[in-house]
């Protein structure tokens, strides 16, 4: 699986959700948090400068027991900035002096070799404005010390816990989709066998599984009463083709009666082999994949018995190559309709060469035909489909589909390739680890 496909997982998604909404909402509490924290701050601070304030403004209030110091001055203070009235801290603070009888025209901030001065333009009982400034380490918007590790702790915490749930949930249907890729088409199962109950699985994930393994159980149960029928109706036509066969056989040499009798074997002959490709595809599906089969051995006899000229045909193969896991005769058969397809629907040469790799047996027909068209291979390993330049050709339209059938049974690939001088189909199998 690749690194997109990874983070594009459910679990990812899921993961990412969760994150980004507690994430959202501590950020919409840390806002709200922070807004009370420095208007309280406000708050607190309009109630301790407001005294000395007024009194450095010459309003005649009582003397407080203990006065902060407060600077004065004529003139607006030089390097100094207008602060943002309207952030939570300074409006609170405005709102404060102003309750307390000591309304601001202007706030300014400057920022000196020690704790920042506020400069408040307020009003003095002479009705000229006046500078008044305070030193406050308050004054200025500062992040609490300690919210930054927390704010930390708590996200590690948060993607932890919110990791382990999310395996947790997404988990079963991980093992359900490796369930799924792990079956193989027509693989035979045990009578009464079932599949074993995924661990931790919520009720909506049973629900899948279950659902899952009636259909398989379905299919399972169709693809036998198939293969039963289309056994049975091919052994049945095989008698009354028998006698076909040998009436036509005793038929009189004649003129007018020769071509006819020419024309009933043929077309017996021809019904046959339809009738032996339905039971190589029926085989294709039931036999069991139990034995080991020498398919480089397997190669060298199949292009043996097409009986064919040397520059022909020719094999590549080493001295032996072991398959696992799989039956001799589905191994023979491939190989058989595969060198069929290239000299039916190709051109020789033929040359059928089987390597290994370290987890695969290639095995790789070329021909020196166009191939088939891209738009056409998929179909063509369907039952029953031939390509469009093999309209005029005899054949059963099984050759590829038993192919492709043996192929998926076994867990391997077919591809259509482009050759050295033509065309190629290559049939991979996996290796016993």
């Amino acid at each position: 699986m690749s690194t997109w496909r990874r983070f594009d997982s459910l679990f990812a998604r899921a993961l990412l959700t969760q994150t980004l909404v507690v994430i959202g909402l501590m950020l919409v509490f840390g806002v709200f948090v922070y807004v009370e924290r420095n208007a309280a701050l406000g708050r607190l601070v309009g109630e301790r400068w407001a005294p000395a304030l007024r009194h450095a403004a010459g309003w005649n209030d009582p003397v407080p027991t203990a006065l902060p110091p407060v600077m004065q001055r004529a003139n607006r203070p030089p390097l100094a900035v207008e602060s943002l009235r309207l952030s939570p801290r300074m409006a609170a603070l405005d709102d404060e002096l102003r309750r307390r009888g000591m309304p601001v025209q202007e706030t300014l901030i400057a920022r000196g070799a020690g704790a920042p001065a506020l400069w408040l333009l307020v009003d003095t009982p002479n009705g000229g404005p006046v500078w008044l400034g305070v030193s406050d380490d308050a004054l200025l918007p500062s992040l609490p010390r300690r919210i930054v590790p927390a704010l930390l702790l708590g996200l590690m915490l948060l993607v932890g816990s919110s990791w382990i749930l999310m395996r947790r949930l997404t988990r079963p249907l991980e093992l359900l989709r490796a369930r799924i890729e792990a079956h193989r088409p027509g693989a035979p199962r045990a009578a009464g066998a079932s599949l074993a109950p995924l661990p931790d699985a919520s009720p909506e994930i049973a629900a899948i599984e279950s659902a899952y393994a009636d259909l398989l159980a379905r299919y399972e149960g169709h693809e036998r009463e198939r293969a039963l029928l289309l056994a049975g109706v091919s052994h049945d036509l095989r008698s009354p083709l028998a006698r076909i066969r040998m009436a036509a056989g005793l038929l009189p040499e004649a003129d007018g009666v020769t071509p006819r009798r020419d024309s009933i074997v043929r077309n017996a002959a021809l019904l046959e082999r339809l009738i032996e490709s339905f039971l190589h595809h029926v085989r294709a599906g039931e036999l069991a994949l139990d034995q080991t089969v020498d398919i480089a051995e397997l190669a060298r006899t199949a292009a043996a018995r097409l009986e064919r000229a040397s520059h022909e045909v020719a094999v590549d193969a080493p001295a032996t190559l072991a398959v696992s896991g799989t039956h001799p005769l589905l191994i023979e058969r491939m190989l058989s309709n595969l060198l069929d397809n290239a000299f039916a629907h190709g051109q020789p040469p033929v040359r059928l060469r089987v390597s290994a790799n370290a987890r695969q047996a290639v095995i790789e027909v070329f021909d020196a035909g166009a191939g088939i068209p891209a738009g056409q291979r998929e179909a063509v390993l369907q039952a029953f489909a031939r390509g469009d330049a093999s309209r005029g050709t005899p054949g059963t339209g099984l050759g590829l589909s038993i192919v492709m059938r043996v192929v998926s049974r076994m867990g391997g690939t077919l591809s259509f390739e482009p050759g050295d001088t033509g065309h190629c189909v290559r049939v991979s199998l996996p290796l016993a680890p």
